[in-house]
C-alpha cells in the first residue's frame, strides 16, 4: 500500500511539472508562431515583386535598395526563428532534467527495496523502459505542443472567413440607366469614412459638390483623406455616415459592377497587368479592335505616336 501510495504521488507530481512546463511554453510558442507568420509573408512578397519587376528596379538602379529591404525583412524572420529554437531547447533541457530525476529517483528505489518484495526480473524490465521514458516523454510534449501551434493555421483562417464580404456586384431592383451617368456631377453629402469600427474617421462631415464637365483638382497634405474620397467614390469604402450622389443617383443603392464599370480611374504610377496590351486597354473585351484603335490615335495625333501605333499594330495579336 505504501508503495503504490509512493508511485501515484510520484506519477502525480511528475504530470503537475510537466503539465506547467507545458503551459508555460506554449503560451510563448503560440505568439512567437503568430510573429513567424507575420513575418514570413513580407518576405515572400517582396522576393516576388523583386522578381517580377526586376528589369524595373536595374532601370532605375535601386539593387541596393531592395537588396537592403531583404536583408531587414529576413533578418527579422531569422530574429523570430531564433527565439522559436530558443523556446524550443528551454522545454527541452527541462524535460530532459526530469526524465533523468525521474529515472535516478525510480532506479534507486528500486534499489532501496528490500530482498525479495519484488522480481529481480520486473525490476530489470523496469530499468529497461525506463531508459526510454526520456524519449517516449519528449515526443508526447512535443506532439502536443506543435499540434496547438498548427492551429493558428485554422485560427487565421477563421479570421479571414469572418471578414464581411463586399456588397452585391450587381442589384437587379435597382440597375442604372445605360446612359448613367450622363452630366458626371458627385454631390457629398455629410460623409463620414474610417478604416476600421475602431479607428479615427478619415473625412469627418464633408460636403460637397462637383460639377460634371468640368475639372476639379483636389489638394491636401499627405494622410488629409484625397485617396480616402477617390475610394469612397468606387465603394473600395463604404462611409459609415452620409451619401454621396452620381447624378442624383446614391450609388449606396446600385451594385458594384454597375457602380464601377462606368467610372474610369488612372493611377498615380503606370502598371501594366501580365498579359497582352489589349487586355490591358479591354480588360472585360467590350471593344472592338477598330474602337481601340480609335481611342489610340485620338490618344496623342503625333506623327511619332502615329509610326509607334503602326508598329504597334503588327504585334497586336491575343
Amino acid at each position: 500500500m505504501v508503495s503504490l501510495g509512493n508511485d501515484s504521488l510520484l506519477c502525480c507530481l511528475i504530470g503537475a511539472i510537466i503539465l506547467v512546463s507545458q503551459q508555460y511554453y506554449i503560451s510563448t510558442s503560440r505568439e512567437l508562431s503568430r510573429l513567424l507568420g507575420v513575418c514570413r509573408a513580407p518576405v515572400i512578397q517582396h522576393f516576388a515583386e523583386s522578381l517580377s519587376g526586376s528589369v524595373s528596379v536595374r532601370s532605375f538602379d535601386q539593387e541596393n535598395e531592395f537588396v537592403n529591404t531583404n536583408y531587414n525583412l529576413s533578418n527579422d524572420f531569422s530574429r523570430i526563428q531564433f527565439h522559436i529554437a530558443g523556446a524550443m531547447e528551454w522545454l527541452s533541457f527541462r524535460l530532459d532534467i526530469l526524465s533523468i530525476l525521474t529515472f535516478a529517483f525510480s532506479l534507486i528505489f528500486l534499489i532501496c527495496m528490500p530482498y525479495g518484495i519484488i522480481n529481480p526480473g520486473i525490476a530489470g524490465l523496469a530499468v529497461t523502459y525506463g531508459l526510454k521514458f526520456d524519449g517516449i516523454q519528449t515526443s508526447f510534449i512535443w506532439i502536443l505542443c506543435n499540434l496547438e501551434n498548427k492551429i493558428i493555421s485554422v485560427e487565421r483562417i477563421l479570421q479571414y472567413s469572418s471578414i464581411p464580404s463586399e456588397p452585391p456586384l450587381i442589384v437587379e431592383d435597382n440597375r442604372p440607366d445605360h446612359s448613367w451617368p450622363s452630366k458626371g456631377e458627385i454631390d457629398i453629402v455629410n460623409i463620414q469614412v474610417r478604416y476600421g469600427l475602431t479607428m479615427p474617421f478619415i473625412l469627418r462631415g464633408l460636403t460637397c459638390t462637383f460639377p460634371g464637365g468640368k475639372k476639379t483638382g483636389i489638394v491636401g497634405r499627405t494622410g488629409s483623406g484625397k485617396s480616402t474620397l477617390i475610394q469612397t467614390i468606387f465603394r473600395i469604402i463604404d462611409p459609415a455616415v452620409g451619401h454621396i450622389f452620381i447624378d442624383g443617383t446614391d450609388i449606396s443603392t446600385i451594385g458594384l459592377h454597375d457602380l464601377r464599370s462606368r467610372l474610369g480611374i488612372i493611377p498615380q504610377e503606370p502598371i501594366m497587368f501580365q498579359g497582352t496590351l489589349r487586355n490591358n486597354l479591354d480588360p472585360l473585351d467590350e471593344h472592338t479592335d477598330e474602337e481601340i484603335w480609335e481611342v489610340l490615335h485620338l490618344t496623342n495625333p503625333s506623327s511619332d505616336s502615329v509610326t509607334f501605333f503602326i508598329v504597334l499594330k503588327e504585334y497586336f495579336i491575343d
